[in-house]
């Protein structure tokens, strides 16, 4: 769903992705156990920042404004105008460049983000797991451990990191994200829209705004759920759902379904005339499960040359 996008060249694009994935041997061979709670010590040109963990949001090492005013860090020249995309929509702006840090005393050198106009975040920035220097990044998360759910890993590191998931109502990208607080896993418009129908949803009156990203808030709706949603070691009973508004990929797609209306005569017949429903964008179909449902597991694992995520609940 998120994107960091710069503006190369294809081939120096290429050449770069190659460049910046590098890791010394030794940090690959070795399992990085993290906090999510506690912030990682990141070293840039002898500055020290605290940066947390995201595994719900883009993976580049993306610094706030603040933290970037201190390092009087400078974008690459040409190469260094970003931008932050939910779906095809830009966001946020950013700049980048290319330096050595050193995560955690592992030294590495990374491609680093910072983002003009995010608002409303505390701390020096976040990094996700694939731009940490290990092959196999694993999160407490302080519940049991009893048994083992592996997914497919999928995503790149200039967006986020999560799984492909096929349910009743159709497909979507599941993302594990620590870092969200939220009481119900959030949906897409389309994605929730999908799972509604499969899955006897009620849409209620309740709604609220959720932090997306760095500052970015966009309403949710919730949705009461006839029969749960099962993805490995949850059930869901209900959703928050993005709203329809357009804004960006995440909230274009169909509609809820309509909630009952209690004073409807069942024997009457209707002819409803609407016009033509535009859609705007291309819908993103994506569920993002939150730090709530994730404690009662265990562990959180991403190991990336197996591709795989490992959840021990």
């Amino acid at each position: 769903m998120f994107a960091a996008m710069a503006r190369t060249p294809a081939c120096w694009a290429i050449l770069a992705a190659l460049a910046f994935s590098a890791r010394p041997a030794a940090a690959q061979d070795a399992p990085l156990v993290v906090n999510p709670d506690e912030p990682l010590d990141i070293e840039i040109d002898g500055t020290m920042l605290a940066v947390s963990l995201h595994t719900g949001s883009v993976n580049n090492l993306t610094l706030y404004p603040e933290a970037t005013a201190r390092l009087a860090i400078k974008p690459v020249p040409m190469f260094g105008n970003w931008r932050l995309s939910i779906g095809q929509t830009k966001v946020l702006s950013g700049r980048s460049r290319a330096t050595r840090v050193i995560l955690e005393g592992i030294p590495y050198r990374t491609r680093v983000v910072w983002l003009e106009g995010a608002t409303g975040v505390t701390g020096d920035g976040t990094i996700g797991p694939l731009a940490i220097p290990a092959d196999h990044v694993a999160i407490r998360l302080g519940g049991a451990k009893t048994t083992v759910h592996s997914f497919p890993m999928l995503g790149v590191i200039n967006s986020e990191v999560g799984t492909g998931f096929a349910h009743d109502g159709g497909k979507m990208r599941v993302v594990f994200a620590v870092e969200a607080t939220g009481r119900y896993p959030i949906a897409s418009a389309a994605a929730g829209a999908d799972i509604a129908k499969a899955y006897a949803g009620v849409p209620t009156d309740e709604v609220w705004d959720e932090p997306i990203v760095f500052g970015i808030r966009r309403p949710v709706r919730l949705v009461r759920l006839g029969r749960p949603l099962v993805i490995g070691p949850f059930r869901f009973d209900a959703i928050a759902v993005r709203v329809r508004d357009r804004l960006d990929g995440a909230g274009s797609g169909d509609k809820l379904p309509e909630p009952p209306d209690p004073d409807a005569d069942a024997d009457r017949s209707e002819i409803i005339v609407t016009g033509p429903d535009k859609k705007g964008q291309r819908p993103i179909y994506s569920l993002t499960i939150g730090r709530p449902f994730l404690q009662q597991c265990g562990m959180l694992e991403y190991r990336k040359a197996a591709q795989e995520i490992r959840l021990s609940c």
